[in-house]
């Protein structure tokens, strides 16, 4: 079943064809320029050079977030737009239990953050179980790198902080962690591979999103909407 997946959730934009075979191809981009400039080129080049045409499409996979407003809605448009028009099925994916899948068959916990500006992440804690599943054991939030580091104190086994913004918050890691782990930076990026290996199991097993139901996960609301708010609540 070839199926397109899309992540445009964070600086590292990213797109990749899959198959029961396994990876076809990934075009990975860790930039600072838009996606909005960057997807489309992405999308084309990555099927042209796997000599696919749209129309060969049988499923779309897409990374919902939490992250950049603009990057997951650019992501998810596209994603819709394509499955529409080619009436194929599509999956949404959590971007955090993407970068998290990057360590699957570790037992260890796993923490994976994407920045939340002002020294907060967005989060979700996990459980590997030494396989291919992940179990989550905590809900996604957006949280103070302060207060999610009291909350993980007491655990007395290994915790793996995945993600770029990890590098950041290190040396307070270390400081209030008992047993910490970090990953080289490849592993930090959420990878449209693994919302591609994520989604395609899902199709596989019959089960699709609802096209016109499924939404970003924002897990806050962005600036302009605040601001919509009091504008017209004053």
């Amino acid at each position: 079943m070839l199926t397109l997946a899309i992540d445009s959730s964070t600086n590292a934009g990213s797109v990749a064809l899959i198959s029961e075979d396994g990876l076809i191809g990934e075009e990975l981009l860790n930039l600072t320029n838009t996606h909005s400039q960057r997807l489309m080129p992405q999308l084309v080049s990555l099927l042209e050079n796997s000599s696919y045409e749209p129309q060969d499409l049988e499923g779309i996979g897409v990374g919902l977030g939490p992250g950049s407003f603009t990057g997951i809605r650019i992501g998810l448009t596209t994603a819709k737009t394509m499955a529409q028009a080619l009436q194929i099925p599509m999956i949404g994916v959590s971007t955090l239990e993407a970068i998290a899948y990057n360590l699957k068959y570790t037992s260890a916990y796993l923490c994976p953050m994407i920045d939340g500006r002002r020294d907060r992440v967005f989060t979700a804690l996990y459980k590997g179980k030494g396989e291919e599943n992940l179990e989550a054991e905590s809900q996604e939030s957006l949280i103070a790198i302060d207060d999610l580091l009291k909350e993980l104190a007491d655990i007395d086994e290994v915790i793996y902080f995945i993600g770029e913004v990890a590098t950041k918050y290190k040396d307070k890691i270390i400081k209030e962690i008992k047993q910490p782990k970090f990953v080289s930076s490849s592993f930090n990026l959420p990878k449209a591979s693994i919302i591609g290996e994520l989604s395609l199991k899902k199709l596989l097993e019959g089960k699709e999103d609802n096209l016109f139901a499924l939404t970003p996960n924002y897990l806050k609301r962005s600036q302009a909407e605040i601001q919509w708010e009091k504008k017209h609540n004053n």
